[in-house]
């Protein structure tokens, strides 16, 4: 790609050249007109070559690299975002989860959830608490958590902390 600038460059510059000494050896009048109109024609001509010459399947190939990069790209934004979105759906329920244990006067609570993909979105699905709170705290808790998030007993995993 290089080596075409750099001959595209050259050959407009010697024509520069060749233009500007056949414009300064012609005499004034008509023949100077001419040989202006010339050497403007032949000058347009090389700045131009370059769209007129060049190959058309370089521009298919770059428009297909560009496509599969463009497509790559989105795929792997799309993947963060699930990524982040799934991630800030497990904290905003670990946080609730706190707050609610925390209503209910459990206050030595921790808890990591685990969502799943359901029903396009990011659901709660399984947690695991850890905590040293009486048994009867932790049953309501249990069937706050059963009731209002849908995360029944069988995925509710109870640690002594």
């Amino acid at each position: 790609m290089m080596t075409f600038f750099r001959s595209w460059i050259l050959g407009l510059t010697g024509a520069s050249i060749l233009a500007a000494l056949a414009m300064q050896l012609t005499p004034e009048g008509p023949v100077k007109k001419v040989t202006g109109f010339v050497c403007g024609v032949m000058l347009a001509g090389i700045m131009l070559s370059p769209v007129v010459s060049v190959d058309r399947s370089i521009f298919s190939s770059a428009l297909a690299d560009y496509r599969q990069t463009t497509e790559q790209l989105t795929a792997d934004l799309e993947a963060q975002e699930n990524q982040l979105v799934r991630t800030y759906i497990q904290e905003q329920c670990r946080a609730y989860i706190l707050d609610e244990a925390q209503l209910l006067g459990i206050t030595d609570l921790s808890c990591t959830v685990k969502v799943k993909w359901r029903d396009e979105s990011w659901v709660p699905y399984e947690v695991i608490l850890y905590t040293g709170a009486p048994a009867e705290d932790r049953r309501r808790l249990e069937d706050y958590l059963d009731g209002e998030l849908g995360i029944p007993e069988e995925r509710q995993h109870w640690n002594e902390k």
